[in-house]
């Protein structure tokens, strides 16, 4: 990790023994006068090797500025042939607004392994982590080829966070995370950083229903249309649309029927709890690479005779604002909504805050699961 504005090295990195680790953070600690170790829980943060080797450094540290912890961050390299293992420590302080080094300071290690050491990193993990702290993971990267890694990493973690932007084949690894997720302990949570950037879309799709008049609606769609954006260079990640899609048919009481996919749309049968036929239309649309795998408009509305329901949100180029035209009556209302765009470790942090389950997510993680089963 570079020092940059938010923190500044007390300690660069330095390889030592995996035995020798807790020994040589002590030493850091001894030699500093003025700075004290802080840790509120241990964090992991798992990256494949092949990603950009500083971003996760930096991400550890723009994180930890806030969150004082013991950061461990697993570099993984399972085309390695032969087996590995390396560690290396350093520690950091925030930086204050007024440039002064904060007292306050977190430790950083780094596990690099390969082969076997790389299946069996949770015994390492165990033994390296502060006791009686919660422990997070931040999966930063595809579940598949690390799924034995991942699923073993659950032995000594409180609360897992993925990113389904990550995923490289977006409708697999959903599953995959759904069927894993549901079938865990009621003590453990998962979190996916992508659930989080759709806040924006599902606060302005429930305000559009919020108002007497228009909650009869709700019982009528019949019609939704999901659109993300699709970058030149970039794979298709339809990931946020479905997770818009399991909130929306979560929270109506939506069952799947079927799931056809041809070329850069899929077509979804539902039914509501009375088994009338709601059709779901999830498509790409090319645009700018910042907004590929990003929702960028919904439509809602119903065919029934005398119901006045559309509803269409629209996100912008710089998705700094939403767009929401409705019909209310004869009326048709339009209105622009800011929308706050976090960074990734902001959308982590927030996680951090809210470590709790989240009933909502699971509901749309169990539809998406019920989805993903008929294709």
């Amino acid at each position: 990790m570079t020092d940059n504005a938010s923190v500044v090295a007390i300690a660069e990195p330095a390889r030592v023994q995996i035995s020798q680790i807790d020994k040589q953070l002590k030493g850091i600690w001894s030699s500093q006068a003025g700075a004290t170790r802080a840790s509120t829980f241990n964090l992991l943060v798992f990256e494949p090797e092949q990603a950009d080797p500083n971003s996760i450094a930096e991400a550890i540290g723009t994180i930890a500025v806030q969150h004082p912890c013991r950061a461990i961050a697993l570099v993984g390299a399972s085309e390695a042939a032969q087996n590995g293992l390396e560690a290396y420590i350093a520690a950091y302080c925030p930086v204050s607004e007024g440039g002064n080094r904060e007292s306050i300071c977190c430790e950083y290690i780094t596990l690099r392994a390969s082969g076997q050491a790389l299946r069996e990193l949770h015994t390492t993990v165990a033994s390296l982590l502060l006791p009686e702290l919660e422990t997070f993971l931040w999966w930063r990267g595809p579940l598949s080829p690390h799924m034995e890694l991942f699923t073993s990493l659950q032995s000594v973690v409180d609360r897992t966070v993925i990113d389904s932007l990550l995923f490289e084949d977006p409708l697999q690894g959903l599953k995959n995370f759904a069927t894993f997720a549901l079938a865990q302990e009621r003590n453990r949570s998962f979190g996916d950083l992508n659930w989080s950037r759709i806040i924006p879309w599902r606060e302005e799709t429930a305000l559009a229903f919020d108002a007497e008049e228009r909650r009869s609606c709700l019982g009528v769609l019949d019609r939704i249309i999901i659109e993300y954006g699709q970058g030149a260079e970039e794979p298709l990640n339809p990931a946020q649309a479905y997770l818009f899609l399991g909130w929306l048919a979560g929270r109506l009481g939506w069952q799947p029927l079927s799931i056809h996919t041809r070329e850069l749309l899929q077509q979804i049968i539902l039914r509501d709890e009375t088994g009338r036929p709601i059709q779901a239309t999830i498509r790409a649309v090319p645009g700018a690479a910042a907004l590929a795998g990003q929702l960028t408009s919904v439509g809602l509305r119903s065919e029934e005779v005398g119901a006045a329901c559309s509803t269409v949100l629209c996100g912008t180029d710089t998705s700094s604002c939403l767009r929401m035209q409705m019909n209310i009556g004869e009326a048709n209302i339009s209105r622009v909504s800011d929308v706050e765009m976090l960074s990734t470790e902001q959308l982590l942090s927030a996680a951090l805050r809210t470590p709790d389950r989240d009933p909502i997510y699971e509901q749309s993680l169990a539809f998406l699961h019920a989805l993903l089963q008929l294709k």
